[in-house]
């Protein structure tokens, strides 16, 4: 009877001890799966820094200053659709590749801003932003003297030629009007041309008298 109740424990046990497995198992499943989007996220951004030359050690793009010159901002927010990267990706290697130049000599700079975060709050209020968007700035003195917010940025997003094109274009014309000066010097002023002299014409001249009329 002894031995009896001895296999029932042991039998009992090696059941708990499975089952104690089986559980966690399963919670160790269910852990890694509410983990993965948190990893995917990580990498997707991990290839964003890649992307964009590494970290900046100088405060993010709040610190960063472009006295003079076109400034191209990406907005985003905390929560990011595939959408919203697929903007920042493309736009990035338009302006990357079409003002590689540009950027090289800081006439061209390209931020990131979160307008979620604080650093962001009022640059996103400035240009109207509340969602994943592309805002050109040109700056002169350290002050922005005109911008455009490129909304056609989502419908053209699924074109991607012709979100490079628009964007292209776009920021071309930008530095274009950050060319023209408000004055051009080499322009006539109106008010200093001379203005010829105009002399009345000359009346008709008849040999014939004229008729005059005659008293009764």
């Amino acid at each position: 009877m002894e031995l009896k109740n001895a296999v029932a424990v042991c039998l009992i046990s090696l059941f708990s001890a499975t089952l104690v497995v089986l559980i966690a198992r399963a919670l160790d499943n269910q852990a890694a799966s509410q983990l993965e989007p948190q990893l995917a996220q990580i990498v997707e951004e991990l290839r964003a820094i890649r992307t964009q030359g590494g970290v900046s050690l100088s405060g993010g793009p709040a610190a960063e200053t472009l006295d003079d010159g076109l400034i191209v901002y990406y907005f985003h927010g905390n929560v990011r659709c595939p959408t919203c990267r697929a903007i920042e990706s493309q736009a990035h290697e338009v302006v990357a590749n079409d003002f590689a130049d540009q950027l090289a000599s800081g006439r061209v700079a390209w931020k990131i801003v979160n307008y979620d975060k604080p650093e962001g709050t009022d640059l996103a209020k400035q240009f109207d932003v509340h969602m994943a968007n592309v805002v050109l700035a040109q700056m002169d003195g350290g002050e922005i003297k005109n911008w455009r917010r490129l909304d056609q940025v989502w419908a053209l997003v699924g074109d991607k030629p012709a979100f490079a094109e628009f964007i292209r274009t776009e920021t071309g014309q930008m530095l274009a009007e950050d060319e023209v000066p408000a004055d051009s010097a080499g322009a006539p002023d109106l008010l200093d041309l001379p203005v010829p002299e105009m002399s009345p014409p000359p009346l008709p001249q008849s040999d014939a008298p004229a008729d005059l009329p005659l008293p009764e």
